[in-house]
């Protein structure tokens, strides 16, 4: 995680946009199971948050992403066998739609 003091301070409106797109009260871990396949990058966590649980939370899911072996780690954790089907199929079509570009 970037130290705090190098990241710049989200804005108000960020923080509220954050708010009211991610499912905080899911844990960083899960939603990074659920949702993480389809960030290529995470720009929200180069920001600081007033709240300090939101910027934890924000930090956690970055790290989170950043890190094949965490995310396929809280894939396991979280995810049945068919959902994780399901990404590889959604990763496969990606690739494919990269490769025929």
């Amino acid at each position: 995680m970037p130290d705090s003091v190098e990241r710049p301070m989200a804005s108000e409106e960020t923080e509220g946009r954050v708010r009211e797109t991610f499912p905080l009260e899911q844990a960083p871990e899960e939603f990074a199971a659920r949702d993480g396949y389809g960030w290529l990058d995470f720009p929200f966590a180069r920001f600081r948050y007033r709240d300090s649980q939101l910027d934890a939370w924000i930090q956690q899911v970055g790290d989170i992403l950043r890190s094949p072996d965490k995310l396929r780690e809280c894939q396991a954790k979280y995810l049945n066998a068919a959902e994780m089907q399901l990404i590889r199929k959604y990763m496969q079509d990606d690739d494919e739609r990269l490769d025929g570009d």
